[in-house]
């Protein structure tokens, strides 16, 4: 998966955030709710840790999805994953919860709209992990923009990190794990 990723260059999690979403989604071993599947890779990590749960997971390219479908079965977890095809802010209003863990890692611009339509759909005691937050360091530059990432979505993921942090809703934290990991469970 990791050669696909890079010889296709397809985003993925960094190993260390595919570990501790594994740590997360088996502590839990309830449902989760992915938002940007990609070829799998995160869908992955998950999968394996866990024994009773399952993910729900969310991708608009047919191409990604074959590919982790591909992925998913030949690592035996496929039964654990559904994939549901098209854009997440159409999908998720239709998905039926409550989901334990929403991990976020799709269009970066999107995430609050993604936050907001998941949230209803969420359990009360829920994990919210996002990735990309740092942005290769992006993100605290004065002069963002002209890196890998544009100056918009640079700015969006520092909005989304102003809003999780002073969230009455959520209590969290941005991590330096990976590409910036935010990490919040749900206030009851």
């Amino acid at each position: 998966m990791e050669e696909l990723a890079q010889r296709e260059r397809v985003p993925i999690v960094h190993w260390e955030t595919g570990r501790m979403l594994a740590a997360l989604a088996g502590s839990r071993d309830g449902r989760v709710l992915e938002v940007g599947t990609a070829i799998g890779y995160s869908t992955l990590h998950m999968a394996e840790a866990l024994e009773r749960g399952s993910i729900v997971t969310l991708e608009r390219e047919p191409e990604r999805i074959a590919q982790a479908t591909g992925f998913l079965e030949r690592a035996g977890v496929s039964d654990l994953v559904e994939i549901v095809e098209g854009d997440a802010r159409a999908t998720i209003p239709a998905l039926e919860g409550p989901f334990d863990l929403l991990f976020l890692d799709a269009t970066k611009g999107e995430y609050r709209d993604y936050l907001e339509l998941a949230e209803p759909k969420l359990s009360a005691r829920a994990l919210l992990v996002v990735d990309n937050l740092l942005m290769s360091g992006e993100v605290a530059r004065s002069d963002a923009g002209g890196g890998m990432w544009s100056h918009e979505t640079v700015e969006a993921a520092r909005a989304f990190n102003t809003a999780l942090i002073a969230s009455e809703r959520w209590c969290g934290a941005v991590l330096p794990v990976g590409d910036g990991v935010g990490l919040a469970s749900r206030v009851a």
